[in-house]
C-alpha cells in the first residue's frame, strides 16, 4: 500500500478526532449510594440505607463517582462523632440504577449477617444522610515560559557552581 504524505496527514487527523470523541466527560446525574464501615479493632460494622443523590457527578467513560472520598469521609466523620467509632474504614457503593445497587447491598448484608464474629448495625434511622459536594473540575495549569533573562541567570549560576567545585 503506497500512501503519500497527504494520506498520512488525513489519517493522523482522523485518529485525532476519534481520540477526542473518546475522551471522558463528567456529567451531573442521579445516583443511588450506600456506605459500609468496618473496623479492625472492633466487632461492630455499620451499613447505611440506600440513598438517592440527585446531584452527583459521574465520569462517563469509566462510570466513576467523582469526589468519592468525600462521601466516605462523611460517613467516617459521622461515625466518629455520633457512634464514637474512631478507627473505622469506610467505603461507599453506588450505581445509577437502584435495583443493581440493591443486589450489592443485599449481598453485603447477607455476608455480614451470617458472620457471628461481626455485629452488623444498620444506620436507617435517618440520622445520617450523604451530601453531594460542589464539584469543581480540575484546572489545568500551564507553566509560564521562562524569559531569556532567567535562562541566562540559571546558566551563569550553573557555570559558577562548576567553577567552585
Amino acid at each position: 500500500m503506497n500512501l503519500n504524505f497527504k494520506h498520512w496527514g488525513l489519517l493522523a487527523c482522523l485518529l485525532g478526532l476519534v481520540g477526542m470523541s473518546l475522551s471522558a466527560k463528567v456529567e451531573r446525574t442521579t445516583v443511588y449510594i450506600f456506605g459500609f464501615s468496618a473496623s479492625f479493632t472492633d466487632s461492630v460494622a455499620y451499613i447505611t440505607d440506600v440513598q438517592q443523590l440527585d446531584s452527583a457527578y459521574i465520569e462517563t467513560k469509566y462510570d466513576f463517582l467523582m469526589d468519592r472520598v468525600v462521601y466516605s469521609d462523611q460517613l467516617q466523620t459521622y461515625l466518629e462523632a455520633v457512634k464514637q467509632m474512631p478507627n473505622s474504614t469506610c467505603t461507599v457503593f453506588f450505581h445509577t440504577k437502584k435495583n443493581k445497587l440493591m443486589e450489592e447491598y443485599n449481598k453485603i448484608r447477607k455476608r455480614y449477617s451470617g458472620d457471628e464474629s461481626v455485629m452488623l448495625k444498620e444506620l436507617t434511622d435517618g440520622g445520617f444522610k450523604f451530601q453531594s459536594p460542589v464539584y469543581e473540575p480540575p484546572v489545568k495549569v500551564t507553566p509560564e515560559p521562562e524569559s531569556k533573562a532567567t535562562k541566562k541567570e540559571k546558566k551563569r549560576k550553573a557555570s559558577k557552581d562548576k567553577q567552585e567545585k
